[in-house]
């Protein structure tokens, strides 16, 4: 993946890190299979995929890597979030790590975590409207955002030279809902 973009565009500036296998539930219930999948398929394959572009990105002069992480790790009530609170936690420290150890070469990293309605969150919206609602009164702004008009342009505008001396920190794009302090 990372040659053919290299091949097609002639190097990497920017990456978004989102693709993941999610590990839902209560603790007692989460198998070990599910909570390993969600580890190799965050924490693992987003450490991969930053030590593969950060050389590629150096090269160029720097770049800005995007780590898409979530509120739910901070939630008050962790119940049956807390193996996908782990997993997004992991992300977050190797952003950290990353900013610090990249940062004199010009690389920018970030966590996002977003509140987007994506085709999951519908799904989840569907099953469980009770929760839905109450979800929705924990957010300031009062709704999910909109993949592209919300997280999307907020992406492209931190990918910008407008953010650049941004980095190592984790972006909260959920309407003012988690507290990250």
């Amino acid at each position: 993946m990372v040659d053919g973009t290299v091949s097609a565009l002639g190097g990497i500036d920017i990456l978004v890190n989102n693709a993941q296998q999610v590990p839902l539930g209560r603790l007692a219930d989460i198998e070990d299979e599910a909570f390993m999948a969600g580890f190799e398929s965050g924490p693992l394959a987003t450490l991969r995929l930053m030590r593969r572009v950060a050389p590629i990105m150096r090269e160029r002069g720097g770049g800005a890597i995007f780590n898409l992480v979530t509120s739910a790790a901070v939630r008050w009530d962790m119940a049956g979030f807390g193996a996908y609170g782990a997993v997004k936690q992991a992300m977050r420290v190797l952003t950290r790590a990353a900013a610090a150890e990249w940062g004199g070469d010009g690389i920018r990293v970030l966590a996002i975590a977003p509140h987007a309605l994506s085709d999951s969150m519908k799904s989840w919206i569907a099953a469980n409207p009770e929760e839905a609602r109450a979800f929705f009164r924990t957010i300031p702004l009062g709704r999910i955002g909109d993949p592209e008009a919300d997280i999307g342009r907020a992406v492209a505008m931190l990918a910008s030279d407008a953010a650049g001396y941004l980095t190592g920190a984790t972006i909260p794009l959920d309407g003012g809902q988690a507290n990250f302090d």
